[in-house]
């Protein structure tokens, strides 16, 4: 085995550029397809870091749509008193918890997020300092509030001291107690700096769904047991509570299946199935590569044979040839997978959940050594099996014969490379496709020139009235600012938070509607000047004033969708609505605006009602501003604004709208990024294995190609005649390419936005790239062909 590691050694370093060739291309193969494993194996395959994550589900309430809603807090703990098929559940606020943090330094916003005592019971987990708070201290009314500081605050903010326990520390004015800190590895939910007791309220709104709850399935217990006691549960709540659980039920699902949509799951399978066809294509073409560098030593193989080697003796010389290419191509795919993790880390941030512990580890480097070897294998055993099918024993000075089964090897691998590179040219073409579809949609808004500032006043400071005032103080402020040309504050940070929503009944339709209402929309709390910053058309009627004021006449302006669906055929304005119920006071539709996606781009419009804010004064808000110079110029001011009239007041952050609405489709641009790799790889390469076949077929049809010469034929019959062998390999590729795409790429579905899977200018673009190429790949070798000396190889 030495002897034959040295000679294969030796027979790469007379060939640089074979091997290198050879190396580079496997390394193309083995990085892709080890970088892609790693985001398989962090985002799918790796267990959750809690204790038994097999047996955490998550709850919903249900519309009678089936529509998934966050649970209120009374049904919450109906549901935690009276479940047997759960361990234990927990709780937490689906809004989130900024806060402003002093004490331990300069004051800071953090996320302090509301979650039950029993959070850490249900994920199994424990703090590495103090405790969790108790389920005495997570009751509504405590004189004395306790918080547990996430292990980076913990070192951020108060330099990894042990004794930060039992300090007191205020958020939003308010005192509280460090009772404990979490381990380094606890993030859940994403993004929490420390953790408040929640205070579930059993006296609050039941229609006010705001929770998040999670539970942990009692031992022999499944989910198909908890699915069915949820549903009787709320069942009985419809019938205790009508007002606000009429028609709706309740439901689980896996905890896996909740971090890791089955969206982003299939998306990962599928690019790691491109990845295995890139991976595929490049084993191919390296396979043809050894197939002709085989053939073209036949003299060699030749001679070992007279010299008494046996045919298993040269196949495993071939073999350990193949076995150093892919040792080397694999230690340079792993260098340029560690190289891209970090790339590949930040095209899927913020939108691919669990990227952020993305690395190559032991396991990955073990699918790369795996890899290795298969590929080993695959582009091995073509030269060695066609090396031991030659005539060893045939006479030496015979010189190589052209034959028809190294014809056939070598045609069929070009034809295998040509139709994986038009499946991925084709799958990369339909993102690409769906990406221009998605970012041309009209949110319904005007992006342009206009930044985002969210606003958080704590509750502690600002009660009553003071929240409107500060808001229309600041608003004043801004639009006098020079350059700003219209500002407003609306509930919702566009392209970055989850809207709100509710139900409405029509005034007329409320006898006919359940308790808790006819139809979901969903709401904003805006402004005066909101639709005129954004530029959203008001079609009828008006939209909010200043006269719009709490103790006046209620008000809402409508969303075109949602008064097609409660007043089909008719004017909205000046109708009456039930906001939340059937009951209580009703709000005067005052005008209709146009819809708007401020949410995700590829959903279709939600209904929407929009409040104004004087009558709804909520703490939080964003402030959107439009501006006439660049928007990096105004950031300052804003900000300056804000510190004026608050100074205990964190900067906030501020968004550029249409930077917001770009990384809103990071998902399908992560998608778009890796397939569009893959497939200019595959083009690559596949153009390469036609220009490498061609000219090895010139190469070693020098002689007849000289006889034809030198019996009549001109250089342009010759030239089509290696023309029409390269092309017609290559249509055959593409036709074989595009039945395969027929059926693959229906697996791009939930992939795709505004274009079908079977989109046949998309084939049609895919399958001219791929002929265009290959043509220019073959004019080299015609043009060696046409350009030969009929006269010097005669004489060889």
């Amino acid at each position: 085995m030495v002897q034959d590691v040295r000679y294969a050694l030796r027979v790469l370093r007379r060939k640089p550029l074979i091997a290198a060739v050879a190396v580079i291309t496997l390394a193309l193969g083995i990085a892709g397809a080890t970088a892609v494993f790693s985001v398989v194996e962090t985002v799918v395959l790796r267990p959750l870091p809690f204790f038994e994550p097999d047996r955490l589900v998550r709850l919903w309430e249900l519309t009678r749509d089936g529509d998934r809603f966050s649970v209120s807090a009374p049904n919450y703990l109906d549901l935690r008193a009276e479940s047997r098929a759960f361990q234990a559940l927990a709780a937490y606020s689906d809004l989130g918890g900024s806060a402003v943090l002093a004490g331990g330094g300069e004051p800071q916003r953090i996320v302090a997020l509301p979650v039950s005592a029993s959070l850490a019971e249900v994920l199994g987990v424990r703090p590495q300092l103090g405790r969790m708070f108790t389920a005495d201290e997570d009751r509504p009314g405590m004189a004395e509030r306790s918080v547990v500081l996430s292990d980076g605050l913990w070192r951020r903010r108060f330099g990894s001291d042990a004794g930060v326990v039992g300090r007191p520390i205020s958020l939003d004015g308010t005192p509280y107690v460090v009772t404990g800190v979490m381990p380094p590895r606890f993030d859940f939910p994403g993004g929490a700096d420390a953790w408040v007791p929640l205070a579930a309220d059993p006296r609050s709104d039941r229609g006010n769904k705001e929770l998040a709850v999670i539970g942990r399935l009692a031992p022999g217990a499944t989910i198909a047991q908890a699915r069915s006691e949820l549903r009787e549960i709320a069942r009985r709540l419809s019938e205790a509570h009508p007002e606000a659980n009429a028609g709706w039920s309740a439901t689980a699902v896996p905890f896996r299946e909740w971090i890791v949509a089955p969206r982003f799951r299939d998306a990962v399978w599928v690019l790691f199935g491109a990845v295995g066809l890139l991976l595929l294509l490049a084993c191919a073409n390296v396979a043809n590569l050894l197939v002709a560098q085989a053939a073209s030593r036949r003299g060699e193989l030749q001679i070992r044979a007279a010299l008494g080697a046996a045919r298993g003796r040269i196949m495993r010389q071939l073999l350990t040839e193949s076995a150093l290419l892919a040792t080397f191509g694999t230690a340079a795919g792993v260098l340029i997978a560690f190289w891209s993790v970090d790339l590949v880390r930040v095209l899927g941030a913020g939108r691919v959940p669990r990227l952020d512990g993305l690395q190559i580890d032991a396991s990955v480097l073990a699918f790369a050594c795996c890899a290795g070897i298969a590929s080993c294998v695959f582009f091995g055993l073509a030269p060695a099996i066609h090396a031991a099918r030659v005539d060893l024993r045939s006479s030496i000075g015979e010189g190589y014969r052209y034959t028809a089964g190294g014809r056939r090897l070598r045609h069929g691998l070009v034809v295998l490379e040509v139709a994986l590179a038009l499946l991925l040219l084709v799958s990369a073409g339909l993102m690409a496709n769906s990406f221009v579809r998605l970012m041309n949609v009209n949110p319904g808004f005007d992006v342009s020139a206009t930044v985002a500032m969210p606003v958080e006043l704590p509750s502690s400071r600002y009660d009553g009235d003071r929240v409107a005032r500060f808001y229309e103080e600041l608003l004043e402020r801004v639009r006098a600012m020079p350059g700003v040309t219209a500002a407003a504050a609306t509930s919702t940070n566009p392209f970055r938070e989850f809207g709100f929503s509710n139900n409405v009944t029509p005034e007329e339709r409320a006898a006919e509607a359940p308790p808790s209402g006819l139809v979901q929309a969903g709401w904003r709390s805006v402004t005066p000047g909101f639709f005129e910053t954004m530029r959203i058309p008001v079609s009828s009627g008006r939209a909010f004033t200043s006269s719009d004021r709490a103790g006046a006449e209620r008000v809402v302006v409508v969303s075109e969708s949602l008064a097609r669906r409660l007043w089909p055929g008719e004017s909205a304005v000046g109708k009456r609505i039930y906001w939340g119920g059937t009951t209580g006071r009703t709000r005067t539709v005052v005008g209709v605006a146009g819809d708007i996606r401020d949410v995700q781009l590829e959903a279709e419009p939600l209904p929407m009602l929009f409040l104004p804010h004087a009558q709804l004064d909520l703490p939080s808000m964003t402030v959107v501003v439009r501006a006439a110079e660049d928007m990096t110029s105004v950031a300052p001011a804003l900000r300056g604004v804000v510190r004026e009239l608050d100074p205990a007041l964190p900067s906030p952050p501020i968004d550029v709208l249409a930077s917001s609405q770009a990384e809103s489709a990071a998902g399908s641009r992560f998608n778009l990024s890796m397939l569009g790799a893959f497939a200019a790889i595959a083009l690559v390469l596949a153009v390469t294995g036609v220009y490498a076949m061609l000219a090895f077929t010139v190469a070693e049809r020098r002689r007849e190609i000289a006889v034809r010469l030198a019996l009549g034929a001109n250089g342009s019959r010759i030239a089509r005649l290696v023309l029409r062998s390269g092309l017609t390999l290559t249509l055959v590729g593409v036709a074989a390419g595009a039945a395969a795409a027929l059926g693959a790429t229906r697996v791009l579905s939930s992939m795709l936005y505004g274009v079908a899977p079977t989109d046949p200018l998309t084939f049609a673009a895919a399958s001219s790239l791929l002929i265009l190429s290959a043509l220019l790949a073959c004019l080299l070798p015609a043009r060696q062909a046409m350009r030969l000396d009929a006269i010097s190889v005669l004489r060889e």
